[in-house]
């Protein structure tokens, strides 16, 4: 008799309320431990289980049955961590022990048979079978007792996501066999065919949760099995996956013990550009050619000083593993891959020409260091829930940027063709972090509750999370407070970790072990009684602290702490770093970095400033919180900005950490724009990337809001933003400039700041800035023509001012130069460009070609485009909005999923800058036909993004165009030369 889904929910619910009874006598075992580096011995302690072959697939032998009786977890036995395992199951008491899945592929669709080893416990072998599916179709279901000679037809459900089978009678081990169908996806997850050119590959990367849409599993990251893939009717040159060949086959793959989301396949016809090191080969489209040298170089220096970081051989982590690192570089898709000895990486992150583009270089290395470094955190070491994830994510990107420091520098060497890692560490990393987590809906590192479903396990590691800024900075700030730049102790743990726990999952604990079996007893845990305790508020909680100092005349200043967020938080203590330097000694050093006291409410320190002196606190932004004075040290450290001559004592780091704290701390309402723009306007000195990187990622946030704020009012000055430019740029503009001499070689961050200025102020309408751009745009003899000898940091500035200043001969002279460009970033470059248009027709038009079925744009491109349309103006962004209205379903099909789809929303989230685009944005995330689907949460936590943000409108938007409209005194010769080079700007353009 066919049981009910009904009565199987009932045995579920009574099994966890009768699970404290069941405890000592329930043997469920859902994680294989104690993996190494041989073929692991696993015995079953009651009844011998003969497992016979089955034709086609490899045969898990007597080393792959799990110990039910001896398996302990994290070093305790499973009797004791029942209820925890319990919990975490798909199916309760239910473990699959391998997996043998053969698919063939049938053009845009496959075909799939796999063989599961289901063992149940005594408790639970009267219930279903449950594993996880998600749109397949199953054509057939087999059960059989002990061995698949004996399986027959079992009866089979699906609900929701889950695949329901009851076998015709009960027992504990089964061999089930599951024939089905599905389609092949086109967005980079799963099983996908990739497109490009005039060729294709397909690749299967399941990573987090999408095993599941490739054949019926137990989906979730501690589930390791033994795990055989066998591929057939793949046409293409190469086959690669994770492991060795089996001996005389082309299309069937070793077994590997490993969880389901770790295995990834890739058939392809791409072309092997270079073997950068022994065991690593990198693949890109053929045609490619002079563009490899850079990452090539990266690839070697990243891979052999990862060997020698973690102290585990990439060759030796697990028996039968395919031994080469394959590194592809994906034309079509960007996305994460944690499977080993596969690396896929977006094209534009690998490939670039000798002369290059350093935004690209700043923003590649790092891609290909971290995509590297999840070999061994992500494969080698993986979360035990997805809530853990900041573990492995924190320690892959605490040590890809470490790699690419090792490979580049931090700024103190004498090659100045090098980039400054450290500087951009604090800059990409740590600040970009720190605006995020302001937000009242940002969510923590790491979430009460396990995450099993798709939507929240999306919404906390995926692109739109704080995971990925915010993991690296804690990393980075435990460093600080461990042991400085003298002792590594995040280094050691993770060595720790990838050895001791090597092919095991991990979480906090885990983590917190690791650090104090290297920590504790040595000579820096002055600061840090209980680790465990110092480092749960920092991971527990969203915001963090913000630092108040206030001077007490003859005692030094006292420090007091409240939390930081864009919307008020409750005060939450947090033991909070302490680094400062004073006035009267000065001391911005690294190697002094280790803080000098922790304190978690109040703190007095007790030194002499003089009536001039100043203090500064969290010595080159390595902490994790912002600070703020009273209105005395303000004056005190503006005075010292605003001289030339002492400003160049302040560390860069430290000028650029006063630009982002001042300005988001005014921009929580919680110091007076007049501090904080006062600030800002010693810019004028400034010629240092770090301190305008945080100048131009604020100010920005201001420029949107200025612009749509005088937009309707002819009364109120359109060029009121315009103003902070003008009076911030004097110094950049004279030292660096908008034309550099091409014939000398400058320091690469000179070249990154150009870039990054120049943008912002083309596009804050700055005339000299666009009488530049005009003249770098054509060919001089040879009009028309793109001038193909643009400095590629200046492209960016340039192509985006003509489009938005110019006419159609723009746009068809990029179209031609499009054709002709011989690196996808620099395609990218111009594609982005045309989303400056003013057209609307041109703007709609393409956005349509984002998500016709022919579209020329490759899938990440499409999304690309529509951040561009959505960044460049109010204007465009209300068309963004539009688009996104009608075309939701659309969006998520052409654009890479329901993970790119959300991505979209947060981009339209942060330019909804006013009251009229915000309602439109609600009246569609709020309908009931918005297509929307599982996205719907994500949607909704946008919209509050952008209501905090509304907040400011009517706090600051007035006071702030006020402010500038009052203390701004140019002169009459200033005002007239930018007046004329605007007209002729204009009249040559049109």
């Amino acid at each position: 008799m066919v049981r009910t889904r009904l009565k199987w929910k009932c045995i579920f619910f009574s099994s966890i309320i009768l699970l404290n009874v069941f405890t000592k006598s329930l043997p469920i075992n859902t994680q294989i431990k104690s993996l190494t580096n041989s073929d692991t011995n696993f015995k079953n302690s009651e009844t011998p289980i003969v497992i016979e072959p089955v034709q086609g697939f490899p045969v898990p032998n007597s080393e792959t049955i799990v110990d039910n009786k001896n398996v302990s977890v994290m070093g305790v036995p499973v009797n004791e961590t029942r209820d925890f395992m319990f919990r975490q199951n798909v199916r309760p008491g239910q473990t699959v022990r391998s997996y043998a899945v053969e698919i063939t592929v049938n053009g845009d669709s496959f075909d799939g048979r796999a063989v599961l080893n289901v063992y149940l416990s005594d408790d639970t072998r009267d219930d279903e079978i449950v594993v996880h599916v998600d749109g397949l179709d199953i054509n057939s279901v087999k059960a059989g007792l002990l061995s698949i000679a004996n399986a027959n037809d079992a009866e089979f459900w699906i609900d929701g996501d889950r695949l329901f089978i009851s076998p015709a009678i009960p027992g504990q081990l089964f061999f089930v066999v599951i024939e089905y169908s599905g389609a092949l996806a086109s967005n980079g997850h799963g099983l996908y065919i990739g497109q490009y050119d005039e060729d294709s590959y397909v690749a299967m990367n399941l990573h987090p949760t999408y095993a599941r849409r490739v054949f019926p599993c137990m989906d979730e990251p501690t589930e390791a099995s033994s795990m055989s893939f066998t591929f057939n009717n793949l046409d293409y040159t190469h086959l690669i996956s994770n492991s060795q060949l089996e001996d005389n086959s082309q299309t069937q793959f070793r077994p590997l013990i490993q969880s389901p989301h770790l295995w990834g396949m890739v058939a392809h016809n791409f072309v092997n550009i270079n073997i950068p090191i022994a065991n690593v080969l990198l693949y890109g489209r053929a045609g490619i050619s002079n563009q490899d040298a850079i990452a090539s170089l990266a690839i070697n220096s990243f891979y052999t000083n990862l060997n020698e970081w973690t102290d585990k051989l990439y060759t030796e982590i697990i028996v039968h593993q395919d031994g080469r690192m394959h590194i592809m570089a994906l034309p079509d898709v960007s996305t994460d891959w944690h499977s080993l000895s596969m690396v896929g990486i977006w094209e534009p992150y690998v490939f670039m020409e000798t002369t290059h583009s350093v935004k690209q270089r700043s923003l590649a290395l790092p891609k290909i260091a971290e995509a590297m470094a999840k070999q061994w955190f992500g494969y080698v070491i993986f979360p035990q829930n997805w809530r853990y994830e900041w573990v492995v994510s924190g320690l892959a990107s605490y040590a890809g940027w470490k790699m690419v420091k090792m490979f580049q520098g931090d700024g103190l060497g004498t090659d100045p063709t090098m980039l400054d890692v450290h500087t951009l560490f604090v800059t990409e990393v740590i600040q970009e972090s720190l605006l995020r987590d302001s937000y009242e809906t940002t969510g923590v590192l790491e979430p009460d509750d396990d995450l099993f479903d798709e939507e929240p396990i999306r919404e906390h590691i995926g692109a739109n999370g704080i995971l990925k800024y915010k993991a690296p900075a804690i990393m980075r700030m435990i460093r600080v407070v461990l042991g400085g730049e003298d002792t590594d102790y995040v280094q050691l743990a993770a060595r720790a970790l990838v050895n001791r726990q090597s092919l095991e999952w991990v979480h906090t604990l885990t983590f917190i072990d690791a650090v104090n079996s290297e920590w504790i007893g040595s000579a820096n845990n002055d600061m840090v009684g209980d680790f465990g305790e110092y480092l749960e508020p920092w991971i527990k909680h969203n915001g963090y602290p913000l630092i108040r100092v206030s001077r007490v005349r003859g005692s030094g200043v006292l420090l007091s702490q409240e939390r930081f967020g864009f919307s008020n938080k409750p005060f939450q203590p947090t033991r909070v770093p302490i680094t400062y330097t004073t006035s009267t000694e000065l001391n911005f050093d690294l190697e002094h970095i280790h803080p000098t006291d922790m304190f978690d409410q109040s703190h007095n320190l007790a030194f002499n400033l003089g009536d001039d002196d100043w203090v500064l606190f969290n010595i080159q932004g390595q902490g994790y919180y912002r600070v703020s004075y009273d209105n005395d040290l303000w004056e005190n450290i503006i005075g010292a900005l605003e001289d030339p001559e002492t400003r160049e004592e302040i560390h860069p780091l430290n000028r650029a950490t006063l630009i982002d704290d001042a300005l988001n701390i005014a921009r929580a309402g919680r110091l007076d724009y007049d501090i904080a723009f006062r600030v800002v306007l010693t810019m004028e000195h400034e010629t240092e990337y770090a301190p305008w990187k945080a100048f131009v990622r604020n100010m920005e946030f201001l420029r949107k809001r200025l612009v749509a704020y005088v937009d309707d009012d002819e009364d109120l000055d359109q060029d009121i933003y315009l103003r902070m430019v003008r009076r911030t740029i004097h110094a950049f503009e004279n030292e660096i400039g908008f034309y550099p001499d091409m014939a000398t070689t400058e320091p690469t961050m000179q070249t990154l700041t150009r870039g990054l200025v120049m943008e912002h102020a083309c596009k804050a309408n700055y005339a000299p800035c666009i009488a530049a751009a005009v003249d770098w745009f054509y060919e001089r003899n040879n009009v028309g023509v793109v001038n193909p000898n643009i400095p590629h940091e200046i492209r960016p500035a340039v192509y985006c001012t003509m489009v938005r200043e110019g006419d159609e001969e723009v746009i068809e002279a990029l179209e031609d130069r499009l054709e002709l460009e011989p690196t996808h970033y620099e395609r990218l470059v111009i594609l982005e460009s045309f989303a400056c248009s003013q057209d609307e027709d041109f703007i709609n038009g393409l956005l349509d070609q984002t998500i016709a079925d022919d579209s020329p744009f490759m899938v990440e491109e499409r999304l690309r485009i529509f951040a561009a349309v959505a960044e460049s103006s109010t204007a465009n962004a209300n068309l963004a909005r539009n688009f996104m209205r009608i075309r939701t379903a659309n969006i998520r099909d052409m654009y890479g999923g329901p993970e790119k789809l959300e991505e979209a929303f947060f981009i339209l989230a942060e330019n909804m800058i006013d009251e009229g685009l915000a309602e439109q944005f609600e009246i569609w995330a709020d309908g009931q036909n918005n297509q929307l689907d599982d996205s719907q949460n994500a949607a909704r936590r946008a919209l509050a993004q952008i209501k905090e943000n509304l907040i400011w409108n009517e706090r600051s938007q007035e006071e702030v165009y006020e402010w500038i409209d009052e203390n701004h005194a140019p002169t009459l010769m200033l005002s007239a030369m930018a007046l004329c080079v605007s007209i002729m700007v204009k009249l040559f353009i049109h």
